[in-house]
């Protein structure tokens, strides 16, 4: 993933967020998110800020696109993939 909207759009729908939700909990209009969903506006930082703070387990990768597992900063597909390893070995 090379740019935050990227990875923004890779939250949304692996969070499976909706826009009513975000707008709520983030203070930011439905309208603004869905034209960064859009591509036709940047992402502003303050966005990417907002979004750290409502997944604090995200905030690194959500600027650079890495992780650093041994200290909590994950992405959703690590912990999609933590989450269905932990189901199987429930089962």
């Amino acid at each position: 993933m090379e740019k935050a909207i990227d990875r923004f759009l890779l939250l949304l729908e692996t969070e499976g967020v909706k826009f009513p939700w975000l707008e709520k909990h983030s203070g930011i209009g439905r309208t603004r998110w869905n034209s960064v969903k859009r591509r036709t506006v940047e992402m502003r930082a303050s966005e990417i800020e907002v979004l750290a703070q409502l997944w604090p387990e995200y905030a690194y990768w959500l600027t650079t696109g890495k992780e650093i597992p041994e200290v909590g900063q994950i992405s959703p597909m690590t912990k999609r993939t933590k989450k269905v390893k932990d189901n199987t070995e429930k089962s």
